[in-house]
């Protein structure tokens, strides 16, 4: 199948020049197309844009340099080359054409022996100019446009909508934990998986025609710009371009032999309600991107003022907590675990406390947050488990009997492909067996990657670690995946202990739970524990462990080793319950 040939519009209201330029051209292989006004000029290159226009100068039915300026305003006719013929050869009359956009000029009458060499010089600067602009303009991936061009036509967009107070909306989407694809089975994959995204993506926005662009920004980024040059977008178009985003990404990908769901995390800012420049609606669009993915990914969320006053708060929260770290304002806690039948102490779990100098206690679920988001979690964790090592090196130095410590391990930290080793050099530096600590994961975490989250917890348990399922219960994981991990326990989340003494619902929850732990071989602890009656709901039902506010709230290192002197070391007898409804929080 042959090429296209390359092709030329004509534009001149000289029937003669018209036919002499037509023969020579199609002569020399260009396809030609003739018109006799610039206003036809513009109306034949918004139709199909050829690949190079030649314009006189002086035509009755718009000039020329109107002409010129009007094929540059057309969408794709900012890099068509434009070569300007006239008469005059005057400075003033050159620097119009240029001013107007052209890009060379020949002076009549035509050497048309040469013409044909000259046309070809301006398509071949032509062409070297289109590859330069497709390189600095065009994500070499997906072959969309990139962040420079969509920053460009947003820019434009909001300069067209301003004339006339048309609205502008731009969409930020971010595709949710695809750095996992990438880390778990390679950038290969990766990269073939986001060329079927942004088609996807590319394909569901064909309804809303010419007005809709999108962009590739980043790595798992795009960028949808509705209205602004044609129409107008408000909230309701914004959003339903979103659902349409949603609906594109819901069908599962097969690549490489995998199958991949792809959610997206959709932030919507608009013009002029939440920015009247590029970068006021771009930080706008990704702040609501950001409050989408805390509301459960999946979702799109439309700015507010509310979303800034919560962004400025997390990054105030970030810079603190970075402050506290440093500063050594973080402390170990441990909650204690007692065995359900007997009350005497048979563990402890290991949790986060940050004592502001002066707004005292931290929400624990408000900083581990905020150190997940910023990746400072694997510092904070790393240095959690050296502090919960030199406590157990003490009380064991001081003769006490340790029970194992539970430590929760963050999902960055677990997806991580050196996470055993990394664990495993805290504990070898400290010259302690594995077989003291207690890894506690959450199902979310497990669920992420199943494969290797699988491998990783083989490893785990094969050098000594035992391993627990935090907040088990909460809908993430299947009978048939909980019996392939090697795991230790069953944490019951508290969620379902607040409530068993009342809802039928939640207390046959709990006993399907110790149910299915006991004939898996694994051992069940109940979370949040905060009343006698609850105490006797859980005895009865089989648990095995219980921490909670009835028996002790979490404790300092100190506190913690005059419990493990305790004769008997069992609990306080529990006559009265205490407080309900206060968190315990995790690492």
């Amino acid at each position: 199948m042959s090429a296209p040939r390359t092709r030329v519009l004509v534009a001149d209201d000289d029937g003669m020049l018209r036919e002499i330029a037509a023969a020579m051209l199609e002569n020399a292989g260009y396809e030609v197309g003739a018109v006799s006004g610039g206003d036809a000029a513009v109306a034949a290159c918004a139709a199909r844009m050829p690949d190079l226009v030649l314009l006189d100068v002086e035509m009755p039915d718009g000039n020329g340099y109107q002409a010129c300026s009007g094929i540059r305003a057309l969408p794709n006719g900012r890099e068509v080359p434009i070569v300007m013929v006239t008469g005059c050869d005057d400075a003033a009359s050159i620097n119009l054409a240029y001013d107007a956009g052209a890009t060379d000029f020949v002076v009549k009458p035509i050497n048309w022996a040469l013409f044909a060499h000259r046309i070809r010089y301006v398509l071949r600067g032509a062409r070297a100019q289109a590859h330069i602009h497709r390189l600095a303009y065009y994500d070499a991936l997906t072959e969309l446009p990139n962040r420079e061009w969509i920053g460009e036509h947003l820019a434009r967009s909001l300069t067209a909508a301003g004339d006339d107070g048309r609205g502008v909306a731009l969409l930020f989407i971010d595709l949710d934990q695809f750095k996992r694809i990438n880390d778990t089975l390679g950038h290969e994959t990766g990269d073939a998986l986001l060329r079927q995204v942004a088609a996807r993506l590319a394909a569901a926005l064909a309804y809303a025609g010419p007005d809709a662009q999108l962009a590739r920004v980043g790595g798992d980024e795009f960028i949808v710009v509705l209205g602004g040059s044609a129409g107008s977008a408000g909230s309701a178009e914004a959003e339903h371009c979103a659902q349409q985003m949603q609906t594109a990404l819901t069908t599962p990908f097969v690549q490489g032999g995998y199958e991949f769901v792809v959610t997206p995390s959709i932030g919507i800012a608009l013009h002029p309600e939440h920015g009247s420049d590029v970068q006021t609606l771009r930080k706008n669009a990704n702040l609501a991107m950001y409050e989408a993915k805390a509301g459960g990914r999946n979702q799109f969320r439309l700015y507010s003022a509310a979303i800034n006053t919560r962004a400025l708060k997390r990054l105030s929260l970030e810079m603190e907590l970075r402050r506290a770290f440093e500063e050594r304002q973080l402390q170990v806690y441990y909650q204690p675990q007692h065995a359900a039948r007997t009350l005497e102490l048979a563990g402890a779990e290991a949790l986060l406390r940050w004592f502001h100098p002066q707004r005292g206690q931290i929400s624990t679920a408000d900083f581990i947050a905020v150190a997940e988001e910023t990746g400072l979690i694997a510092d904070i964790g790393r240095w959690a488990l050296e502090q919960v090592c030199r406590d157990l090196r003490h009380w064991r130095s001081a003769g006490l009997a340790v029970p194992p410590i539970s430590v929760n391990v963050s999902g960055r930290d677990f997806l991580r492909q050196d996470v055993l080793l990394r664990l495993s050099r805290v504990v070898e530096e400290a010259r302690l067996p594995a077989s003291l600590f207690e890894l506690e994961l959450t199902e979310g975490v497990l669920m992420q990657d199943v494969e290797s989250g699988q491998r990783a917890l083989a490893a785990l348990k094969e050098y000594g670690f035992a391993l627990a399922v935090d907040d088990f219960g909460t809908g993430y994981c299947s009978l048939n995946y909980l019996k392939r991990f090697p795991l230790d326990t069953l944490k019951v989340d508290r969620a379902f202990v607040n409530d068993i003494t009342a809802d039928a619902e939640d207390a046959a929850i709990v006993r399907a739970i110790v149910g299915l732990g006991h004939n898996l071989d694994l051992e069940i602890v109940a979370e949040g524990v905060e009343t006698l009656e609850q105490l006797e709901f859980l005895r009865a039902a089989g648990c095995d462990l219980i921490q909670g506010y009835l028996m002790s709230r979490a404790v300092d290192a100190p506190t913690f080793a005059q419990l493990l002197r305790a004769p008997g070391r069992r609990a306080p007898a529990a006559a009265t319950a205490a407080p309900r409804g206060a968190a315990a929080g995790g690492l």
